[in-house]
């Protein structure tokens, strides 16, 4: 979504390092002295890191200044020079060749570089995959990447996570082409990553989502999302989702630009034996995908991974997977930005 466009060729690149006569000075606005900005600031950095840490692996210093409050930082330079002289902070996270990390674990800013190289190649091959995709399924609104690819923190035994927006009663048929899609491509490409759509809705359900969501951990996907096909609509979906800029002015305010001028998504039409497909469908994978869900979690429990057991959300309207960890992760969220 620019730099992350309708096709992404493009890592993002390291901050290049401040010079040194560079001021460090926090720009709070108007009603705020700089005092009363600190202790929000200092929390919100420390929060962010230990997340990317605790999931292996950084953050750079671009991308935590996106996630500060609005206009606290004129720079990546500035918040570079915050993060090594300010006394609440230097002894309690660490910056190396600008990714920022906790002490002790500046080996993980080393292995960064690999895993966005791992990433650019995940996301060319879930373009690779969606060109496959849309000549037999031609209904799907939106495709996006999210987890570990979109956060350019990928690892070898990560899933390659699809996000995917489709037109009314189709969301199901939609899902059954995709995994037949992904299984053939896994059987001829053996360096294939495991193909996840953990997330599918109908637009109509999306729109509501971004409209009405509320939640900083749903903002934070949805901002990170790299779309990969419906750029116009995410544009609409961005408009439409102002709260957003509540949470992280920043990020918001630069998603919004590179997505562009937002149309008005007007709504398609497929002819009527989509529908029949797509109940079809339902009826045959809505019992399955619950099923293999009762039988993974009880194998997570096994092997005392009870934390990675998820719900699994089957609706005419919406598929998802959630995780235990992502429902805590969500509260934790919420303490964080509120």
């Amino acid at each position: 979504m620019g730099r992350r466009g309708s096709q992404r060729g493009e890592t993002r690149t390291l901050a290049n390092r401040s010079d040194q006569t560079e001021s460090a000075t926090l720009a709070p606005s108007p009603s705020q002295s700089i005092e009363t900005v600190l202790p929000e600031v200092r929390e919100r950095i420390r929060f962010l890191v230990e997340t990317a840490v605790a999931n292996g692996s950084t953050i750079s210093v671009s991308e935590l200044r996106s996630l500060m409050p609005v206009g606290q930082f004129s720079s990546d330079g500035v918040l570079q020079r915050f993060l090594v002289t300010d006394d609440g902070l230097s002894r309690s996270v660490a910056e190396v060749s600008g990714e920022v990390t906790l002490p002790g674990k500046e080996d993980l800013a080393d292995g960064r570089r690999a895993q966005r190289l791992l990433a650019h190649s995940r996301l060319s091959q879930a373009d690779d995959l969606l060109q496959m995709l849309e000549s037999i399924c031609s209904w799907i609104d939106l495709a996006g990447i999210s987890g570990s690819t979109a956060y350019e923190g990928a690892k070898p035994e990560d899933d390659l996570d699809f996000y995917l927006v489709t037109e009314r009663h189709r969301l199901w048929i939609s899902l059954l082409l995709a995994m037949a899609t992904a299984r053939l491509r896994r059987i001829r490409f053996r360096n294939s990553p495991v193909y996840c759509f953990n997330r599918i809705v109908e637009r109509t359900d999306c729109e509501q989502a971004f409209r009405e969501s509320r939640e900083p951990l749903f903002a934070r996907e949805a901002l990170n999302l790299v779309i990969l096909r419906g750029s116009r609509l995410y544009s609409h979906l961005l408009a439409s989702a102002r709260w957003m800029e509540t949470v992280f002015p920043e990020l918001y305010a630069m998603r919004l630009r590179e997505a562009g001028a937002a149309d008005e998504a007007t709504m398609g039409r497929s002819p009527a034996a989509g529908t029949v497909a797509n109940a079809a469908a339902f009826l045959v994978l809505g019992p399955y995908l619950w099923l293999a869900g009762i039988v993974r979690n009880a194998g997570l429990r096994r092997a005392r991974r009870d934390k990675e057991c998820f719900r699994t959300v089957i609706r005419p309207d919406r598929y998802a997977t959630e995780s235990i960890l992502y429902d805590e992760l969500r509260e934790v969220y919420r303490k964080a930005f509120e």
